[in-house]
């Protein structure tokens, strides 16, 4: 495990910006480089499961959102999952509304939005800050400087951060998408500067996920449906997702509800899918003993704290902890 390399420091924030260039309407300064942190803990953007539109379990998801000039805007997309340790990339030719680009967020409920800063305050707000803004209520929208929106980094993250057995075809996916790994530079330095977080290298899964490969479904159908929450009872799990839900790994959860709320279109993915459940449906044992294997495994843990200190380690507590608890 080893830390990536950081851009330079050297020039001057305004008494409303982060330390490295951040800034948002509850902004902080993070301490400088040398002095210790204060023990006092920020937010961090968590929601809890209540104050979640579509009920989801709170993860912490930092997303870093990159549009294009046109009036269809090409809008990137890069989420990563710190609690599961996972990293979806995608690139959306939207329309004037950012439909599609609000029904991404609405599925995978990010905890923290990076834009880039000219887009937002103290600058006039865009077209799409606004709208993502009145639409995504439980996300902090943070906004980042352009400098960090860079895709030779963006590919070197991939190439050291990426499973090894995918980052053929992870380049393939990527390429010609240069917002999507643009956002995905975004996402991971702030993750380093901000939350005092790095990855091993070859530890982050991956993905490219092409919004024409999957139907979109809007909220108001989901919450009409009872997909995800239960009208009368928010706690209840007399829901699709909550009879379903029978998984044992947090990305395994998060997985399933991606696949109700944004169901892939993709045949020989179907095809797949079927087949393994044909053979876990003939085969009882072995269905039982993958998942008895399943809830005895300790996830590994693939970051860690660029710093040493009191704060930190119980921060780092609330992310492993849950972990190591049986399911």
């Amino acid at each position: 495990m080893a830390s990536l390399s950081r851009p330079s420091t050297s020039y001057s924030t305004t008494s409303t910006s982060y330390q490295y260039g951040y800034t948002d309407s509850n902004s902080y300064s993070l301490p400088p480089r040398g002095r210790r942190p204060s023990t006092s803990r920020p937010s961090t953007g968590r929601r809890s499961r209540e104050s979640s539109i579509l009920g989801g379990e709170s993860q912490h998801i930092i997303c870093a959102v990159s549009e294009g000039r046109g009036v269809s805007p090409t809008v990137g997309l890069a989420l990563v999952n710190i609690s599961t340790g996972e990293a979806v990339l995608s690139q959306i030719c939207d329309n004037q509304f950012y439909v599609k680009t609000l029904h991404k967020l609405q599925v995978f409920e990010p905890t923290q939005i990076l834009i880039v800063s000219t887009s937002g305050p103290p600058n006039p707000k865009s077209k799409m800050y606004q709208i993502v803004e009145e639409n995504i209520l439980g996300a902090r929208i943070i906004t980042v400087d352009r400098r960090y929106w860079s895709e030779t980094s963006g590919i070197e993250y991939i190439q050291q951060l990426a499973f090894k057995e995918d980052l053929e075809a992870i380049k393939v996916a990527i390429g010609g998408n240069y917002f999507s790994v643009c956002c995905f530079c975004a996402a991971l330095k702030y993750i380093d500067m901000s939350l005092s977080l790095t990855f091993a290298f070859h530890s982050l899964r991956v993905k490219y996920q092409p919004s024409e490969d999957s139907m979109m479904i809007d909220l108001a159908t989901i919450q009409s449906l009872e997909l995800i929450q239960n009208l009368q009872n928010a706690k209840s799990k007399d829901c699709l997702f909550g009879l379903m839900n029978e998984t044992l790994t947090p990305m395994g959860s998060r997985l399933l509800r991606s696949n109700i709320l944004q169901p892939s279109t993709q045949s020989n993915l179907l095809a797949a899918r079927y087949d393994a459940l044909a053979e876990f449906s003939e085969n009882e044992d072995m269905f039982l003993q993958t998942r008895q294997g399943w809830s005895n495994t300790v996830i590994v843990v693939c970051f860690r704290r660029r710093k040493n200190s009191i704060r930190l380690h119980a921060d780092a507590q609330s992310y492993l902890l849950p972990y190591f608890v049986p399911y």
